[in-house]
């Protein structure tokens, strides 16, 4: 991390009271410099947070609703078959849908709408980010309705149609042929096939679509000045060129009215939250909820990744994610300037030119809406946007995560990681690194001020993560918890790589003329990695770095289909939380391809009141109301941080119980050990 990013402060010591005081830097001041700040820090910003799907993207269709002149949407994957606001139907469609929401923007309203979605030829279709274009792309008919009549509710209505009179579809299917329960899904498919035809050909009023990928040569560079280098295509390994060829665009903003009467009413958000119908959840996180898309085939065989098999779900599993809506304020102008210097760096897969638009339609914001700039208010944050863009060479997310764990390790207070992907040893290392010059202060000061280190304050850490995505995620994940001591849960990879050092370190091989020789056997690449790690104890980590660090996942308990089960609440979230003062969150992941690789966009702010009240919440909806750390003094974390970890363990007792008795077996919120039995020898970060 670049040396500049802490700034020097005099301070005045009194020397018959030794005390001083000096202000902690959370944010990069190294990139607000005046006259040549890249990334600036503003305080006259409206912050609202929204937890789930539910919340954020009803909050979203309602603005959309109320636009009066522009809407700039920049998302990994866009589905128009997504319903912001669900009612109770089970099928589709439970609301209005996305694509229907712009529709009525641009064409009845007539708004301005600019639609920026990443589109790779060979990742699209893999990942499934743009039903209808990257995927369902031979609906049951093409064409079906004239553009101007394009709507959900049109395609459910023409296919109930074509169903009753036994129509042809395409590929000679019969009307009479289609189960009534697979006339929404494939209604679904036909519409999203028919808004993308009709949105690319420029038919749905001032709607623009402009798709980018990810750029091979820029990300080179970045992965380049990485202290970790992702690892090629020895031994099988696939991480290298899975970094570089297939680069994403994973920034989620949304800005509206950006320039209407000067910016008067103008709204954005910066969210984790997808654009796709997948990430659509409730904070309740049932079991199974048909407001949840339903009757797929990895829901019918989903089971507890790494566990025994109790597979047989309805709908999609739950999502925990993460939305800002900022009103008004300075930190819009970034959005819009991140938003319009990648529309204009969009290369069009048709005409292999850039759009050549944005920059010159508002001058990239060098006389700003007059309203974004009044003065800060008692009730204003003071907000950064931070960047991952290859293409810029901007790695600020990198420096903030790293900037905030430097501050972190002077307090003795709380860090909370929730995400994805916790796959960045190199941050970990970090942890440890400033936590370790921090125990050595104390010991070379202690004695003079009359205190032992056992006075001093220790430094909790509260990790919630998934169970990683898939096998090959194992051993990035492995390594990380196990640089902080964590990684009992990884019990697969654990036993993978006990049995590999047990083998003989030698093997016999015939060779010419009958001789046998004795050859070294070559431990992989994974494997010797692991065994390099220093692996803190529980003990060693609270005398040599004073932290106390907790891991959990996130599961849910329902009494369904006559037994009590349990299902995974997938996190999606990219959220810290630091000390009640510290926060991020957006699109960024713990991971090297979020910190190096893929576009990002994240917020971070220091406002006691917004990283307060969410870790309250958040804390309290995971631990089923047992827990949310009060107002965050040091006696309250040192707390809640004992009872987190007892109720991880008591759910886990209960998980497993074998009564059928209710008080033994619900759970009281969602925490749960983390714990995974597979293993793999190749990488994928």
């Amino acid at each position: 991390m670049p040396e500049s990013s802490g700034r020097i402060e005099t301070t005045h010591i009194d020397e018959v009271g030794r005390t001083a005081t000096s202000s902690l830097q959370w944010l990069l001041e190294n990139r607000n410099l005046k006259g040549k700040a890249t990334h600036p820090i503003t305080h006259n910003n409206k912050l609202t947070l929204f937890i789930c799907g539910q919340e954020g993207f009803a909050d979203i269709a309602g603005q959309i609703a109320k636009a009066k002149k522009s809407i700039d949407l920049c998302c990994w994957g866009f589905d128009p078959g997504m319903e912001l606001v669900r009612g109770n139907s089970a099928t589709w469609p439970r609301g209005e849908t996305f694509g229907d929401l712009l529709i009525d923007a641009t064409t009845r309203r007539h708004l301005r709408v600019r639609l920026l979605i990443w589109h790779d030829r060979i990742g699209s279709p893999m990942v499934h980010n743009m039903p209808g274009h990257s995927h369902g792309t031979s609906p049951w008919k093409t064409g079906g309705q004239r553009f101007e009549n394009i709507s959900a509710k049109g395609s459910l209505a023409m296919l109930q149609d074509a169903v009753a009179k036994k129509e042809m579809f395409s590929g000679g299917y019969r009307g009479d042929r289609v189960r009534p329960e697979d006339i929404p899904m494939l209604a679904r498919e036909e519409y999203c096939y028919s808004w993308y035809a009709a949105a690319f050909h420029g038919l749905l009023g001032r709607l623009t679509i402009h798709l980018r990928h990810g750029n091979s040569h820029a990300i080179g560079k970045s992965i380049a000045t990485e202290t970790s280098q992702p690892h090629g295509l020895t031994m099988g390994e696939i991480e290298k060129p899975g970094m570089s060829y297939l680069g994403t665009h994973h920034q989620k903003t949304i800005l509206i009215d950006f320039a209407h009467e000067e910016g008067a009413k103008a709204v954005g958000y910066v969210m984790g939250l997808n654009s796709v119908t997948d990430y659509w959840d409730t904070t309740a996180h049932l079991l199974d909820d048909t407001r949840r898309e339903q009757g797929g085939v990895n829901e019918r065989r989903e089971c507890l990744q790494g566990m025994a098999a109790d597979g047989g779900f309805s709908t999609l599993k739950p999502y925990q994610d993460y939305a800002c809506r900022i009103d008004g304020g300075k930190a819009l102008i970034e959005l819009y300037n991140n938003f319009v210097k990648a529309w204009d760096r969009a290369i069009d897969d048709r005409t292999h030119q850039a759009a050549g638009e944005c920059v010159s339609w508002y001058s990239s914001c060098k006389n700003p809406p007059a309203q974004l700039l009044r003065k800060a208010g008692p009730d204003d944050s003071t907000v950064q946007i931070v960047l991952t863009q290859p293409e810029e060479q901007d790695k600020t997310i990198k420096e903030t995560y790293f900037r905030a764990v430097t501050q972190a390790s002077l307090a003795a207070g709380y860090l909370y990681v929730e995400n994805q992907y916790f796959q960045y040893e190199e941050w970990a290392r970090h942890l440890l690194a400033e936590r370790k010059k921090v125990v050595a202060a104390w010991k070379a000061g202690s004695l003079k001020a009359g205190k032992t280190m056992r006075d001093m304050p220790v430094m909790h850490v509260f990790i919630v993560i998934p169970v990683p995505e898939r096998a090959q995620m194992v051993p990035r994940t492995h390594d990380t918890l196990a640089a902080l001591g964590q990684h009992a849960g990884m019990t697969g990879q654990n036993t993978m790589i006990d049995d590999y050092n047990k083998q003989p370190k030698t093997r016999h091989v015939r060779g010419g003329f009958g001789i046998t020789n004795e050859v070294e056997v070559k431990l992989p690449d994974v494997v010797q990695h692991a065994n390099g790690i220093n692996k803190p104890g529980v003990m060693t980590l609270e005398s040599e770095f004073g932290l106390k660090v907790s891991v959990a996942m996130l599961n849910v308990s329902a009494f369904d289909k006559d037994r009590w089960r349990y299902r995974e609440i997938y996190i999606h979230s990219k959220l810290m939380l630091v000390d009640d003062v510290f926060m991020t969150l957006g699109s960024a992941n713990l991971n090297q391809r979020s910190m190096a690789v893929d576009s990002e966009i994240n917020i971070a702010t220091v406002d006691h009141r917004v990283a307060r009240d969410l870790r309250k919440r958040v804390w309290r909806m995971h631990s089923g109301g047992l827990v949310d750390g009060g107002e965050g003094t040091k006696a309250e974390i040192v707390d809640a941080y004992r009872k987190w970890v007892e109720l991880m363990g008591a759910n886990r007792k209960k998980k497993w119980d074998k009564s059928e008795n209710a008080l033994l077996k619900k759970m009281t919120g969602f925490l749960l050990p983390l714990e995974d039995k597979r293993s793999s020898t190749i990488r994928l970060g």
